[in-house]
């Protein structure tokens, strides 16, 4: 069975590159759909951490991984 995660990328005010994964993302989404959800993300400084902030944008991925489960 194949997994797939929607990794959101963004660097902070100290330079750091954080990733935010969200499981399962609909098989649908656009370029358009996830750089909106991105800038209301910067926009409403939703996530942050040791005190840096989220700035700029890097980068949006699908990740999929092939996972074999094995019964014991």
């Amino acid at each position: 069975m194949n997994e797939k995660t929607l990794e959101l990328r963004f660097r902070t005010d100290e330079g750091q590159v954080i990733t935010i994964r969200v499981p399962t993302p609909k098989d649908d989404l656009t370029q358009a759909e996830i750089s909106d959800v991105m800038d209301t993300i910067l926009a409403n400084n939703v996530f942050y951490g040791n005190a840096s902030m989220i700035t700029t944008k890097v980068d949006a991925r699908i990740v999929t991984r092939a996972v074999d489960t094995i019964a014991v």
